[in-house]
């Protein structure tokens, strides 16, 4: 203990003397370690800290599958739900969730807030205790008992209440119908988290097999494996299939486990290829310095000679190399620690859209150890070379030449030129990454995307249930006509799913007549109710025929009545009636459901109205007016900033009904850049480590350069005098220098092409092998390479080749 004390010592004795190496030195850790302490309490928070919920990996969620109709997961319906539930063996729990938006009145203004219809089973399926008073008890959900009950959240409780306990047993009036509040829930991540109050999920007779609405979790029984519990439901999903074979032709099911429940595969697979970027960027920063470290440890032949003179063993000399290298990695941990912490605030101030838990992203216990070892492991790996080579010098020959123009052996020299062709491999390799997903980036936002989103506002307005088809017309017409006539407003008009993020409920559909193909499958598509005036406002051209008018108003006592008219897209037009007209052509709707005929009155434009990197959607387009469907999604396009109509238009909702709030109140430019956020932020990240790891390749390439022109002085001086011009000597330098680095390029272009693959279910519009990308990066690298070795090849020529054979 002792020696190791006396070496400690000596290494910050030795590191205090030459402070300019050391301050670079611990600024590259600093950097390599930050940033892997920094995305691994990302990964950590996100990816490995379990769910706050009872046993969670024996938590699922089970899916239907329509292999024939292309899904491979999509919600329960309810009836299935129900036999699902009642039939099934491999569960303890099956319970169902149901998002909705109602109205909160009676507390002062009307409000808006988001809802969950869950099962009674629901939260015991999850293994949750309620923080105040209790949750529904078995068969609160069937229609025989008294289910007006409501559950708060504890977020919402505690922000629209105050946290009173006395909450319970008061009454919230919700959608006009009073609810005894019975409960808060804890904050608890997934499901718990997606809504401000639960209600129950009444189990009503319901024949409903077609429409697909219900996330259903399910926790598996002890001893019951996942593929067990497949089986079991698979038999399940054939018989009922053979029972209703209408409904549930080609019904399939799926499990996935509640891990996928935070994070969806792409982000999952983001975050991995951010700590990889940055486990790349760390290596970079080792090689560096064990480059550095060599140049030191040359530096210093002669003492490490007179100290095995003196009786020093080579074990003896290693450690205290070593030593001195941990020291750097430990103290470079802390720094590193510090720049975590900074990058942490800076994230969580930022929040971005589409990652769970920003808010408990922190440097914890785990966060400490991992960069403690991080630490620990790269200052063993960068200090392991020179400690190895070091006391392999020969003695006699390093105390006759001292430390003057001393730059090591031929076996020292190729080491250093390796580890320069290294770090340029690992840094092409990233810029290659980031090169690649800044194109991606690039053209998903210059794709075409179908509509415009300038000057924008979206706006949601909620309905309560005593709003009948009719009712919901008037007031439709009435709303939209007091928008329309204001003179901040072009257009304003209404759809029943907002644009990007409102989801896709879908129907299969035929040309009328056409009789369904078992070979073919049915072509699916997906619907939006809108208004005539929807178009023209979100700036979707209208190609042929027209839009919806008063005409086309569907009875609302019956909507499934005439007349029935239809608009379809472009893309749906051409697969349904390819080298037709289909202007005055009918169509089957909801193909295997409960069908219906409509005519076609319009073809207009395609929009991707599932995400942009999503292709532009199969899309029929039917008549609002008439149909009770809420919310409402009320589109407008404004002649001034957006945001500025916004009280005009609360002041015409609270003359139509005071009780209706206005709601979700947003830009479609904001909606666009929350849909592409995480797209955003992962290429942000990995363009600035791309740009750290640039900068130290650059770094180790000057340095290594540098120190050796400066331990070639004499020679150069010698050669200047004999004769040789400038040119010759920096052509002769730079060539020398440039070697290394070029290889490097070499490996870095075969290794990126290879790690590329990684990145390709990230990318969008381009391939991973990229040419444009390859060799833009490695042109730049090449460039910025040259220059690195041509500043110190330049200022070698400065020397007074007088001075320089002085000293020689």
């Amino acid at each position: 203990m002792q020696s190791i004390i006396q070496d400690v010592r000596y290494a910050l004795r030795g590191l205090r003397k030459q402070p300019g190496f050391t301050a670079v030195a611990l600024l590259t850790l600093a950097l390599g370690i930050g940033a892997n302490t920094a995305i691994f309490s990302v990964v950590q928070a996100v990816l490995l800290r379990p769910l706050p919920l009872g046993e969670p990996d024996r938590l699922v969620q089970i899916w239907e599958s329509r292999l024939d109709r292309g899904w491979n997961q999509a919600p329960l319906t309810h009836a299935n739900f129900w036999d699902f539930k009642e039939q099934n063996r491999a569960f303890d729990g099956l319970d169902a969730y149901q998002g909705l938006s109602l109205n909160l009145t009676g507390l002062g203004f009307p409000e808006r807030v988001d809802a969950a219809r869950v099962s009674a089973g629901f939260f015991r399926t999850l293994r949750v205790q309620p923080v105040l008073g209790r949750s529904f008890l078995p068969g609160e959900d069937e229609p025989s008992s008294d289910n007006r009950l409501v559950l708060l959240s504890e977020d919402y409780w505690r922000t629209r209440f105050g946290s009173d306990p006395d909450i319970l047993g008061s009454s919230l009036t919700l959608d006009g119908e009073s609810y005894a509040v019975v409960g808060v829930m804890p904050v608890g991540g997934p499901w718990l988290n997606y809504a401000d109050v639960f209600i129950p999920f009444v189990h009503v007779a319901d024949p409903d097999r077609v429409s697909f609405e219900l996330p259903v979790i399910g926790r598996l029984k002890s001893g019951i494996t996942m593929e067990t519990a497949r089986s079991d439901l698979e038999s399940l999903a054939r018989r009922l299939e053979e029972q209703y074979p209408e409904e549930n032709g080609g019904m399939g099911v799926d499990i996935t486990p509640a891990s996928d429940w935070l994070v969806e595969a792409d982000l999952r697979r983001a975050l991995w290829v951010l700590l990889g970027a940055v486990g790349l960027l760390l290596l970079i920063a080792c090689v560096n310095l064990a480059n550095m470290l060599m140049a030191r440890a040359t530096v210093r032949t002669r003492e490490t000679a007179l100290r095995a003179a003196l009786g020093a063993d080579r074990r003896r000399i290693a450690r205290q190399l070593l030593t001195e290298s941990m020291v750097l990695g430990l103290t470079g941990a802390g720094l590193g620690l510090l720049l975590a912490q900074w990058g942490i605030d800076v994230l969580r101030a930022i929040d971005p859209p589409g990652i769970p838990r920003v808010d408990q992203i922190a440097v914890n216990s785990w966060v400490l150890g991992f960069t403690l070892l991080v630490g620990l492991l790269t200052g063993i790996l960068a200090g392991m070379i020179p400690a190895v080579q070091m006391p392999r010098t020969d003695l006699v020959q390093a105390l006759r030449e001292g430390d003057r123009g001393t730059v090591g052996s031929r076996a020292q020299r190729r080491l250093r030129n390796g580890l320069v062709a290294a770090e340029v491999a690992l840094s092409l390799t990233l810029l290659v990454g980031a090169g690649l997903l800044i194109r991606s980036f690039g053209e998903l936002l210059d794709v075409d995307r179908g509509f415009r989103s300038e000057d924008r506002l979206v706006a949601s307005v909620n309905l309560p249930n005593s709003y009948d088809g009719m009712a919901t017309r008037d007031f439709l017409k009435e709303f939209l006509r007091r928008v329309n006539s204001s003179p901040q407003v072009h257009w304003a008009g209404a759809v029943h799913t907002r644009p990007i993020l409102g989801g896709n409920t879908g129907m299969g559909i035929l040309p009328a007549g056409q009789p369904e193909d078992p070979d073919e499958g049915i072509p699916w598509a997906g619907w939006r109710l809108v208004t005539g005036e929807y178009f023209q406002t979100i700036g979707v051209p209208l190609l042929r025929g027209r839009t919806f008018d008063d005409r086309d108003e569907i009875n609302g006592a019956d909507p499934m009545s005439g007349p029935r008219r239809v608009i379809l897209s472009e893309r749906l037009a051409e697969l349904m009636f390819p080298n037709e007209d289909p202007l005055g052509r009918e169509v089957q709707l909801w193909v295997g459901q409960d069908g219906m005929t409509a005519e076609v009155i319009g073809i207009v434009g395609n929009m991707r109205e599932r995400g942009l990197e999503i292709d532009p959607t199969l899309t029929v387009y039917i008549p609002y007016y008439g149909i009770a469907w809420s919310p409402i999604n009320f589109v407008v396009h404004t002649a001034v900033e957006p945001n500025t109509v916004v009280p005009a238009l609360r002041t015409i909702l609270a003359e139509l009904d005071p009780g209706v709030p206005l709601s979700n109140v947003t830009t479609l430019d904001e909606i666009l850049d929350d849909s592409v956020a995480a797209r955003r932020f992962n290429t942000i990240l990995l363009a600035i480590f791309a740009g750290v790891a640039l900068l130290l390749a650059l770094a180790g390439i000057y340095g290594v350069q540098a120190y050796s022109v400066a331990r070639r002085t004499s020679e150069i001086g010698v050669r200047v005098a004999l004769g040789a011009t400038g040119e010759v000597v920096i052509k002769q330098i730079v060539k020398q220098a440039m070697r290394p680095a070029l290889i490097g390029i070499g490996i870095g272009l075969l290794g990126a092409f290879a790690l590329s693959r990684l990145l390709s279910s990230l990318l969008f519009g381009i391939a991973p092998s990229d040419p444009t990308t390859y060799v833009a990066v490695a042109a730049v690298l090449a460039l910025t390479a040259l220059v690195s070795c041509y500043l110190p090849a330049r200022r070698a020529l400065r020397v007074d080749p007088v001075t320089a054979l002085r000293e020689e």
